[in-house]
């Protein structure tokens, strides 16, 4: 008899129904792996310059889902091969400027008159080359820059486009970059130089500064002087790794680096030139002949036909120190292979010349170097699909010159977006991984996953409040179920009888996964019958439940966050029913277990309004309350056992006021406040919840995001409730004064100085001017003298009745 489905990842590796979504064919078609059993893969790793943001996440951590299902859901065998890109026009600029502006630095340590010069004229020179609307530098300074911003721009930064009728986009965004930049540094240098250290100034006109310099002296660096590239590509290369294990992305199997494999790429590239399908220019470079390869036969830009003529794309894929003498090309859109090194550039030895590599080059060499002339998958971010991938596909079938397809099947991930443009480091309009995840700390590796395995794989999402209360509220979901299952699976009597509607709904659950997985990895969908899973399991009666049912559910849905990689490293066949994070820390549970203890029995004799002083001084001295941490010196740290301790101190305590021995409500309320103070302040306080349940002891669980957000709800209604007190506490007021009015004198001087003439219930009928009011005028202020009225008498009710002359002496009552 096969497993149930509940029971498993499959452990398969046939399966003939899995369809993925292939951007060679724009469609979901179904997935055939060369090797049974076996996947190949190559995945387009990063460009090591600058920390990874939130964009690279979703490309990895996305990646590493569909990865994780295809090996413990599927079953596969898989080959990951993953480049890092540490030689490329943007290393070289980045690493460049950095040597040259450390270089300056170390030259001039404090701030003189001569640095806030350079400064200056490199603010100017920045000014001139990236905001073409501003006329000359003439007509700016760093004290009327804002101004004349908001003449030449405020179009852009109040949400316009640069051209009319065209909608912002990337071009928009890189200007506000620009302005940015710029205004940074207008404030460097308008700040008293007394008031900013060297460090502060230098890190704010760093941008202006590093792009003058590299421009006057970037070719002055040796070709052969690697050090210079390499000290900037090895620290981020190994800053991009940690932040792949903060987010709980696997390592790749082979991680290959272009400046380790120059000599396999100039012979990739020599056998692409002798294959007729690429030619050397005048300068050294080598390009792809793209109406040679197509006149062989081979189709050129299938992923993205449409933007094979787009130059803007192809000019982004060349980089930008490329050659820019568009004559030394037999055509416009042909690309390098190898690139002839100018003057402060790195460079290899190759039959044309110093050179290095073209970009698209570097992973068809590696790539083919690892897995050879065909491989199952290549995947990357969908903005590699041109001209980067589309490059690498047609340089590669052109060297393996067999008419063969390179790649079977390309797997586009969508890229996460901020206000309508695509995260990027050459717009800085980015939040880096570190600094979601541990400064800002607006997400976790779990929460972020979530999110993507939220929407689908390829497309784009959009970062909203809404998408960031949904994935929470699947989280608080997904803690709340795994507590209460496992809360339930200590204390129900285990049993062999198993309901079948529980185990059906399963069943059910198991199909639909399966169902979502085999179409093109449908996470949503899946994660969606987790969500109904739980809804059904929160809704049967747990008393016709047993502890197998719970451990059933309570494996399926484990199983199913461990293969999604929700829950760190655990195997995806795990025994071990819930995800990390829900138990409190170890070095607290010798202290909050007997807390919550204590005060369970206390809470609930209070409730029953039974508590005695007597009673108190019972529960509390058969506590262990006498742990204390050592004392230490300075500002007390708040502690485990500290909050134990106060609580029992505050309870006994509460006996001894006169109130409680007095009287016995009291001391109920006493307690009960204290209850909920340990529950919302002092526990709290220390990432602790005590969740109160009916007819159950609390649930001592962490504080999770969920539960600070409902918190955060719960004050903020709290709070507009009282806010919406205060404001109909003030509107009573005025229409108290205004009620005090007698309205005879509502329409008369100081009140009102409209009018000159009164009737005798004083309505006005004539203006100042002489002038006699209307009819209709006249009636309308009746009106409103009419509302006065009922109001004013209304006021007049309320107050005390006047008392009758000679009654209020003492000798009158007699």
């Amino acid at each position: 008899m096969s497993q149930p489905l509940w029971t498993m990842p499959t452990g398969a590796t046939h399966q003939p129904q899995l369809k993925v979504y292939n951007s060679l064919t724009r469609s979901k078609v179904p997935f055939v792996p060369i090797q049974p059993g076996h996947i190949s893969w190559y995945a387009c790793g990063p460009t090591v310059y600058d920390d990874s943001h939130l964009g690279h996440a979703r490309n990895y951590v996305t990646t590493d889902i569909i990865r994780r299902i295809l090996r413990d859901y599927f079953g596969f065998k898989i080959r990951f091969v993953m480049n890092t890109t540490d030689i490329d026009d943007k290393i070289i600029l980045r690493a460049r400027q950095r040597h040259l502006y450390d270089e300056y630095k170390k030259n001039h340590r404090y701030i003189d008159d001569q640095v806030r010069q350079d400064a200056q004229q490199a603010w100017h020179y920045y000014i001139q080359k990236n905001l073409k609307r501003i006329a000359s530098k003439d007509l700016i300074t760093p004290e009327t820059f804002d101004g004349v911003i908001e003449h030449t721009y405020g179009d852009v930064l109040a949400g316009g486009s640069l051209e009319p009728g065209t909608k912002p986009g990337d071009k928009e965004a890189k200007i506000k970059m620009h302005i940015n930049t710029a205004r940074n540094a207008a404030k460097a240098l308008m700040q008293d130089p007394k008031l900013l250290t060297p460090h502060e100034f230098y890190n704010r006109v760093n941008d202006i500064m590093c792009l003058v310099l590299d421009e006057q002296f970037g070719s002055t660096i040796r070709g052969d002087d690697y050090a210079v590239f390499t000290k900037l590509t090895k620290e981020y290369e190994a800053r991009f790794f940690q932040d792949m294990h903060d987010l709980n992305v696997i390592d790749p199997d082979d991680l290959v680096r272009v400046t380790e494999h120059g000599k396999e790429i100039a012979e990739f590239v020599k056998k692409i030139v002798d294959n007729k399908m690429g030619y050397r220019t005048s300068d050294g470079s080598v390009y792809f002949d793209i109406k040679a390869f197509e006149a062989a036969g081979y189709p050129y830009a299938r992923l993205e036909p449409w933007n094979r003529n787009d130059k803007e794309l192809q000019a982004d894929g060349e980089g930008a120190l490329s050659q820019k003498d568009a004559t030394a090309k037999r055509s416009d859109a042909d690309f390098a292979l190898w690139k002839a090194s100018k003057p402060g550039e790195p460079s290899w030895d190759s039959e044309w010349g110093p050179g290095r590599p073209g970009w698209h080059i570097e992973c068809s060499a590696m790539a083919s170097g690892k897995l050879g002339q065909q491989m199952d998958i290549h995947s990357g971010g969908i903005d590699l699909a041109f001209p980067h991938h589309d490059n690498e596909l047609a340089q590669s079938e052109a060297f393996w010159a067999n008419h063969g397809q390179w790649v079977n099947y390309f797997l586009h991930m969508g890229h996460l977006s901020i206000q309508g443009s695509k995260m990027s480091k050459s717009l800085k309009n980015f939040t880096t991984i570190r600094e979601a995840l541990h400064v800002r700390k607006d997400w976790t590796a779990r929460s972020l996953r979530i999110v993507f395995l939220l929407g689908n794989w390829k497309d784009g999402i959009e970062i909203t409040d809404d998408m960031v209360t949904e994935g929470r509220n699947w989280e608080d979901r997904v803690d709340n179920f795994f507590l209460n299952a496992i809360e339930a699976i200590k204390n129900t009597k285990s049993s062999d009888e198993r309901p079948a509607g529980l185990e059906d709904a399963v069943q059910e659950a198991a199909e639909k996964v399966r169902t979502a997985l085999l179409d093109s990895f449908n996470t949503p969908i899946a994660m969606n019958t987790i969500s109904q899973l739980i809804n059904t399991y929160n809704s049967a009666k747990k008393s016709e439940l047993t502890a197998a049912d719970h451990r059933r559910v309570g494996l399926f849905v484990t199983r199913l966050v461990n293969i999604f990689g929700l829950n760190g490293s655990e195997p995806a066949d795990t025994e071990q029913v819930g995800w990390k994070g829900i138990e409190i820390p170890d070095a607290a549970k010798e202290f909050v277990y007997p807390l919550a203890k204590m005060r369970d029995e206390l809470r609930q004799a209070a409730i029953a309004k039974s508590i005695t002083a007597e009673k108190v001084q019972e529960i509390v001295t058969t506590s262990p309350t006498s742990l204390e941490e050592p004392a230490s010196s300075g500002r007390p740290r708040p502690s485990y056992a500290r909050a134990l301790s106060e609580f029992s101190r505050a309870a006994l305590q509460a006996t001894s006021s006169p109130a409680a021995m007095e009287s016995s409500p009291d001391l109920n309320k006493q307690i009960l406040a204290l209850c909920d103070r340990v529950r919302d302040i002092d526990l709290w306080q220390l990432d602790i919840y005590l969740e109160d349940r009916e007819n159950a002891p609390a649930l001592v669980r962490p504080v999770t995001e969920g539960l600070k957000a409902a918190r955060r709800e719960k004050e903020d209604k709290a709070r507009q409730k009282e806010e919406a007190r205060k404001q109909r506490e003030r509107e009573a007021q005025e229409k108290l004064q205004k009620a005090k009015l007698d309205p005879r004198e509502m329409f008369k001087p100081p009140h009102q100085t409209e009018y000159s003439a009164w009737d005798d219930d004083g309505v006005p009928t004539t203006a100042r001017n002489g002038t006699p009011l209307t009819a209709s005028r006249v009636k309308k202020l009746r009106k409103e003298w009419e509302a006065q009225r009922k109001a004013h008498e209304k006021y007049l009710a309320t107050l005390p009745t006047p008392v009758p002359n000679g009654l209020d002496s003492p000798s009158a009552t007699r």
